[in-house]
């Protein structure tokens, strides 16, 4: 039975994740944990709540309809709410209730037509451009059936794919995806797969065992590495993934690497989760230059931020 996926949001006139102009398309659900994560809502299977407290007037209606009691002030000045997720069983009368949408479901049901309805509106945009849509999330491999479903119809109508990815998933999955993408943005994290267990709750083998079939099928790849301070900043990873690079049968279009930025952490706020790099700094481009430097020294286009219609 093909698992629906819940999506997030639909983004139109995006110019970051692919080329041209897009459309995105996000899935709620991913195989990984990264603590980093840009798009904390995306990360669960589930409807999750956001917490607008700048919107609350405190008073209190959320508290009485919630029938299983898990909401309740944050403290005696009943300044803001708090939701206990252990509590909580998203039969989101809180949000029906709240007179000034402090609360907003994260995550809805839409059909297939809707979404391909969505992304076809802006198709003139594409041909124009050189466009398309992106399928991204989360994770689209996490619905495999369901994105494949995706990916058919929009090669049909001639619209350009690109997937963004992890890899996580089984080789017979990401091989029959690819053949309905035009261009995958394919994550590596870090080579270390100690390391890459520890911050992220997976080893990389699956990933970077895909990623090398994946090349072997001269797929259309880009490589994104968030470039996390303790995580992957160092010289050794970047000397492995050169060598990794190097293994591939057939070389990638480019390394597009994304300093870290804590510009999520609003959300993880509004979801009621912990941020692990709360207050950690902006890292500068010129603080990931040597990796760039070090990168193209041995011949690899690499980016810094991800160029203007490929990157993000």
């Amino acid at each position: 039975m093909t698992k629906i996926p819940l999506i997030t949001e639909i983004q139109r006139y995006c110019t970051n994740d692919g080329p041209g102009i897009r459309s995105l398309i996000f899935f709620k659900g991913c195989s990984l944990n990264c603590p980093w994560c840009h798009n904390p809502e995306c990360k669960s299977l589930e409807v999750d709540i956001y917490y607008h407290q700048d919107k609350c007037q405190q008073c209190g209606r959320c508290i009485e309809n919630c029938p299983q009691g898990a909401i309740s002030w944050r403290s005696p000045k009943k300044e803001a709410i708090l939701i206990d997720k252990e509590k909580c069983n998203k039969c989101l009368k809180c949000i029906e209730g709240c007179p000034v949408n402090a609360l907003e479901k994260v995550g809805q049901t839409l059909t297939f037509e809707q979404i391909v309805d969505e992304a076809l509106r802006d198709k003139a945009f594409y041909e124009t451009s050189n466009g398309g849509v992106t399928l991204s999330g989360g994770d689209p491999l996490f619905f495999p059936e369901y994105s494949l479903k995706l990916l058919k119809k929009f090669k049909a109508d001639m619209i350009n794919t690109t997937v963004e990815t992890a890899g996580y998933t089984r080789w017979e999955i990401l091989k029959e995806i690819a053949e309905y993408t035009d261009l995958f943005l394919y994550d590596v994290k870090c080579m270390d797969p100690t390391i890459h267990k520890k911050f992220i709750g997976v080893d990389n083998k699956l990933i970077l065992n895909n990623l090398k079939k994946l090349s072997a099928t001269k797929a259309n790849i880009r490589i994104r590495i968030p470039v996390i301070p303790g995580f992957n900043d160092n010289e050794e990873n970047f000397k492995l993934m050169i060598n990794y690079l190097r293994s591939l049968e057939n070389p990638v279009m480019a390394v597009d690497l994304l300093p870290f930025h804590n510009s999520a952490e609003k959300k993880y706020i509004q979801l009621g989760l912990n941020y692990a790099y709360k207050g950690k700094p902006f890292m500068e481009k010129e603080e990931v230059e040597w990796i760039k430097d070090f990168l193209e020294k041995n011949n690899i286009t690499t980016t810094v931020g991800g160029l203007i219609g490929v990157g993000k």
